[in-house]
Formats: C-alpha cells, structure tokens, sequence
C-alpha cells in the first residue's frame, strides 16, 4: 500500500520564488491566486499598493506577477489566468526587493539600492556604468526609458517591500527614518517622472506613510490594502484549507486551528496566517507562535515604552479610515502600526452618517493575543517572560479552581518587578497599571479575558473565563486593609453593583474576586474569593 504522506503535494515552505514552486519536481502546494491578479493587470496600466503583515505571501506574489509578465505561460497551466492572458506580450520586468538586509544606516540603503539598479542591468545585459546621471531616482528613471527603448515594449515595476528600511529604522532615537524616507522618495520619483514607459506597477509593504510624497502626485498609487476584491490576495481562506490542502487536516481540529491562526479582515473573506499553516502542518499540526517566534519589529517594544496605551484598550479600538491605513512619521499612531503589521485586525466596519468609515479593531486570533500581551507585559514590568516566576501556575490553578495557587502566581508575578521600574513615577498608586499588568499577564497565557465590561451599575473591571468557571475581578489600590471575616471594599463592590448578573445564565460557576493592592508593598495587600450562591 502506497504511503498516503507521499501522495500529498509539497508543503512550499521558505520558497519565495514562483518559478521555482512551479518548475520543481516535487509537485510544491500552490494556493491559486491568478484570479485576483489577473483583475490588478487586465487593463493597460495601473498602479497598486497592498499593504500586508510580513510573511504573508507578498515576495510570492511580487514573483508570480513577474512570471506572467515575462510570458512564461508554462508556469501557468491549470491556474485561472492560463487561458485569458496575451502570451505573445512580453514586458521588461524591473524587481525592486528591499527585504534582503538589515539597515542601520543611510549608506546601507544607498548601497542597496545601488545593487537593485546593478542586478536589473545585469539582468538585461545593460552595463551600468554607462548610465550618465547621477542619484538612484535618476538612474531609474534612464534604466526604465532605456529597457523601453530596448524592448519596445512599456517597462512593469515590482517593488517589493518598500517600507523595510524605515521599518528598521523606527525605533531609533535620531531622525534616521526620516533620513530613509528622503532617499526613498527621490527613488520612487522616478515611477512618476517615467509614467510614459510604465505598463504596470505593483508596490508591497507593512506600512503606508503620508506626508512624504511615495504617494502622491498624477499616477497616485491605487491602495488595494482593504478593496474587497483582494481581500484575500494573500494569506488562506477557509475555502482554501478545506479544498486545496489534501488530507493534511485529516484529524486535526479545525475550530482550534481557526482559533490559533484564523481572523485576519481585510473586508473580504477573513484569511489564515499562511506561514503558520504551513508550518503548522510540517511540524505535524502542533500548535505554537510559529509566526510571531519568526521574527516581529523591534520598533514595537520601543512605541509601547513611549507610549501610555493601556493593554485592553487595543481589544476593542475604533479608528477612522484616516487613522488606520495611513500615520506620519512626527505622529506615529500605535493601533494603525499595530493593524498594518498584522496584531491587529478589523472586527467590523462602521459607516459614518455622512460619509466615510471608521473601523473596530481586535486581536485576530489566539497566537497574536497571547504574544502580543506578552509583550505589553514585558514592556510594563521590565520582566522578560521567562523570569516570571509561576507563570504557567496561574492559568493552571483557574482551570482546577485552586485560587490560594493562583494567588501565589499573582504574587510571584508582582514580586518579580525589579523597582527601578517605578522609579520616576508613581505607576504604582494607580488602580489601572496593576488592572493593565493582570491583563496582559492572563492573556499573554491564553486565557480568554476581558476589561471594563459594563452593566447597569458600572464597568466591572475584568472577567476571566476557564471552561467550568467565569471569574468577576475587581481591583483596588491603598484601600483599608480589611477586618477578619470582612469581604473588603473591592468584593462588597462586586456584590453592590451585582457585577455579576450578566453572567447568571452561563452554565459556569461564578467565582468573584476582590483584589487589593499596596503602594507601599508594590503587590497585593489583600485577596479574597467567593463562589456565588445561585440559590
């Protein structure tokens, strides 16, 4: 009998190349997105930018339209777009990849860009050293009039994540992002200077700066970062899973890989992390940070140093259309970083009275939860994940109902706080640090929480949720310590405002806990936890 693992197509895992997927001799898997492309590329010109996180396809999609440009029609039989292209046209294809290295500085920019202009030369047996003009915008403007010249044929422009040495850069304390942008700009003049030899352009990134002039002028890039039509251009959808994959998911549960991995909302079909899902299924459907332990920005820790976001806040977050897809280098907005990097995603679309939209935005799925709490954590206490002492205990002690377990974690979890973390502030007296670090705590263990949910009587400051059991938390900070057989002030709000109610026709247990905390002791001064009586 034949081993059914060798019937199945290969996972194309690390391959960013289409004619290489294609072409390959081990038959690699192959999400067919040509319909999509074909809509971007049927007319005459266009201009398109798609922002997209990192590792969701966008080099590979870069490729693929290379591919079709370059006529290569045998890459493409059996795909939609095989038999509605003209092969007999075939385009000067200029790639642009700004991905290949780390940039510390101006001159590692220049240099790269120098080595893009070099390899397209080489490619098309051009010798750079005979371009006459000076500065890389000029120079590529003289290469895409001289491949029209060449070719008779208008030039197509892949540009391939523009934005990454500004990335890189972000989190520096001088002006170096800046600095990148103005190199980038005088580059991408030359897209708008050429317009006359250009027969299709296609930018990819994470990020979409304005006020800078990449996006501005007669061919203004059309943004398709949230057209419903490429929705799913890259990245999974759950059609795709369930059809194109084989019997790699025969077993696996699906609700937990939706859990995990699912969520992304560009307005269309929501889609899977792809680099998750085939990592997932190389390592044999096991369950991890696949994505986020490849690699996240290092600007993030540095804006949630700079920045007084409280962590809930980014689980239910309204932004104009204005405020998501587009932010400034003097005014970078955290949840609009946070959204084109893929940690957050669209929960739903709002239409404004007169005219526009705003958006609701949220976690997408266990994985970025999980991680991204962790690291507002981190950011929060100055305690890397692994010195945290207990941490596991914690969710462990709320599936078993072990609540004097889990108050050890809490204290053990405060305990580890080195105190130069409160020195020059007084983050310590208030009610919502404490609120903010048992939030990003639990969550950044996966369990499934919640902040500032309201009921008639008020806000309920957080809910926690284990399979058999909901717990009501209420927090306090520099109350009187309680007498002996007292509830103390944070419980008897509880049972005041009847915190409680909304959850009275879960099949769970409610448990209600009331925590006080001490300035003075930077941990919890008191603690005590009721079961409520349905009776």
């Amino acid at each position: 009998m034949d081993n059914p693992m060798s019937q199945r197509q290969a996972l194309p895992i690390g391959i960013q190349t289409f004619e290489t997927l294609r072409s390959s001799k081990d038959d690699f898997l192959y999400i067919d997105k040509t319909g999509q492309i074909y809509e971007m590329t049927k007319l005459s010109a266009g201009y398109y930018f798609l922002s997209r996180p990192r590792r969701f396809g966008k080099s590979m999609l870069c490729s693929t339209m290379q591919a079709l440009f370059e006529g290569k029609q045998e890459l493409f039989e059996g795909l939609y777009i095989h038999d509605k292209w003209d092969w007999s046209e075939q385009y000067p294809v200029v790639r642009v990849d700004l991905s290949g290295i780390k940039y510390t500085s101006v001159e590692d920019l220049e240099k790269q860009l120098t080595n893009c202009l070099i390899d397209n030369c080489h490619k098309f047996q051009l010798d750079f050293g005979n371009f006459k003009k000076s500065g890389h915008g000029p120079q590529l403007s003289e290469l895409i009039r001289t491949l029209y010249e060449k070719f008779e044929h208008k030039v197509v422009i892949l540009i391939d994540e523009y934005d990454k040495p500004i990335q890189d850069t972000l989190s520096n304390d001088d002006d170096l992002a800046s600095k990148s942008l103005d190199v980038l700009r005088g580059f991408y003049s030359a897209i708008k200077a050429s317009d006359q030899y250009i027969r299709f352009c296609f930018m990819t990134g994470i990020t979409k700066f304005t006020g800078v002039g990449l996006f501005s002028g007669a061919n203004n890039f059309n943004d398709i970062s949230l057209d419903k039509r490429y929705a799913s251009v890259c990245g999974f959808t759950q059609n795709e899973l369930d059809n194109c994959f084989g019997d790699y998911f025969d077993g696996v549960n699906m609700e937990e890989v939706k859990a995990w991995y699912n969520g992304y909302n560009y307005l269309g079909d929501r889609v899977y992390n792809p680099f998750d899902i085939l990592i997932f299924l190389d390592k044999g459907a096991k369950f991890d940070n696949y994505w986020w332990d490849s690699g996240q920005p290092s600007f993030l820790t540095k804006m949630f140093e700079k920045g007084a976001y409280e962590t809930y806040d980014l689980e239910n977050l309204e932004l104009s259309s204005q405020e998501l897809k587009q932010f400034t280098l003097s005014n970078l907005n955290l949840p609009s970083l946070l959204w084109q990097a893929g940690y957050l995603t669209i929960t739903e679309e709002i239409q404004e009275p007169f005219g526009g939209s705003s958006y609701v935005l949220a976690t997408p799925n266990r994985e970025v939860r999980m991680t991204l709490n962790m690291l507002f954590l981190i950011s929060l206490t100055s305690v890397e994940s692994n010195r945290l002492l207990k941490r596991n205990e914690a969710v462990r002690s709320l599936f078993k109902n072990d609540l004097k377990e889990f108050e050890a974690s809490v204290r053990a979890m405060f305990a580890a706080i080195p105190f130069n973390n409160y020195v020059q502030n007084n983050i310590q007296k208030y009610e919502g640090y404490y609120a903010s670090v048992m939030f990003s705590f639990m969550a950044g263990l996966g369990l499934k929480c919640r902040t500032e949910e309201t009921n008639s009587a008020g806000r309920i400051d957080m809910v926690m949720e284990s399979p058999t059991h909901i717990y009501v938390i209420e927090f306090k900070v520099n109350v009187a310590k309680p007498k002996d057989g007292d509830r103390g002030e944070a419980l008897d709000q509880i049972h005041k405002k009847k915190y409680y109610e909304p959850y009275l026709n879960d099949g769970r247990k409610i448990v209600l806990i009331g925590m006080h905390f001490s300035e003075e002791k930077k941990n919890l001064d008191w603690f005590k936890a009721e079961e409520l009586s349905r009776n």
